[in-house]
């Protein structure tokens, strides 16, 4: 069910009435649920992303909501974007409560032939972007004397996976800045948050080179609204780390007592899947070769 959907306008009572909410990477996916999810809880909230058409169909969406939106168009890893951005929202909001960290991109791909600039760009997006948003809104935190920041993870910043070298170490990067931030805030008033979710039904793993080898990991795929309700209870409850389904780090550090037998199961999935496509591609080879 979508956050807009048979809902009354916010009230007083709602969870995060009044607050002034940053959500990024809010065009799509989980940024777009958590956007909606705010605004129905009375929040006001500000969209940073970078396809503006989305931006302003989700806007108008939160408009009929009655509270206030500011969608702006922003690439996270250009700071001096993020520092213009952030300053529209202070103006216009008079402060910021809670920065939500969610703009992410996924480019699998075996670590042999990855390009360096698409492992450079995981690691600008996921990492970077959230560091860009935090250094210029954790001002203004600190200033009220409180704010939340929830950076949103993943489960392969625990243990990396085939395919996914620059994915899993933009993502381990951005968990241990969460956690080593929450430690700098204490007794701030400001706090960080991380949520750490599985594999999510969104777009991002929708492409031909993760589909191809998911199955050797597991390709269970979540809701996006699982990870809206992480958020959720990592800001009402300010728990510094929401595991999404509860217990996935706990088993991801169980395979991590048997790290050879862990690597022997993924490294044997994602070979066979290589000798099955070098197979594939000889068959087509010889077809070619023989029509006449």
């Amino acid at each position: 069910m979508r956050w807009n959907e048979s809902v009354s306008p916010p009230s007083e009572g709602s969870l995060f009435a009044g607050y002034n909410v940053v959500v990024t990477g809010a065009s799509s996916g989980i940024g777009r649920d958590l956007a909606l999810m705010f605004a129905c809880e009375g929040g006001n909230v500000a969209l940073f992303a970078r396809r503006r058409p989305l931006l302003l169909e989700l806007a108008r969406e939160i408009v009929d909501l009655g509270v206030a939106v500011l969608p702006i168009e922003c690439d996270v890893t250009d700071a001096k974007q993020v520092r213009t951005a952030v300053d529209r929202v202070e103006h216009k909001f008079g402060g910021i409560d809670i920065v939500v960290n969610n703009a992410g991109v996924l480019i699998p791909a075996l670590f042999r032939k990855a390009r360096l600039r698409d492992l450079r760009r995981m690691m600008d997006v996921n990492y970077f972007g959230a560091v860009h948003v935090t250094r210029a809104a954790l001002p203004v935190m600190e200033d009220a004397g409180s704010g939340n920041i929830v950076n949103i993870a993943s489960i392969a910043g625990r243990r990396g996976g085939v395919a996914l070298s620059g994915y899993s170490a933009s993502k381990s990067a951005l968990i241990a800045f969460t956690e080593a931030l929450r430690i700098e805030l204490f007794g701030t008033g400001v706090t960080a948050s991380v949520v750490v979710p599985a594999s999510v039904d969104t777009e991002m793993l929708r492409n031909p080179e993760w589909e191809s080898r998911s199955w050797a990991v597991g390709d269970v795929r979540m809701p996006k609204e699982w990870v809206t309700w992480g958020v959720v209870t990592a800001l009402t409850l300010g728990l510094a780390e929401v595991d999404i389904p509860p217990g996935i780090v706990t088993a991801e550090k169980v395979a991590g007592l048997f790290p050879d037998l862990t690597a022997a199961w993924l490294g044997a999935g994602s070979r066979m899947i290589d000798l099955m496509n070098q197979w594939m591609r000889a068959r087509r080879r010889s077809r070619r070769r023989y029509d006449f």
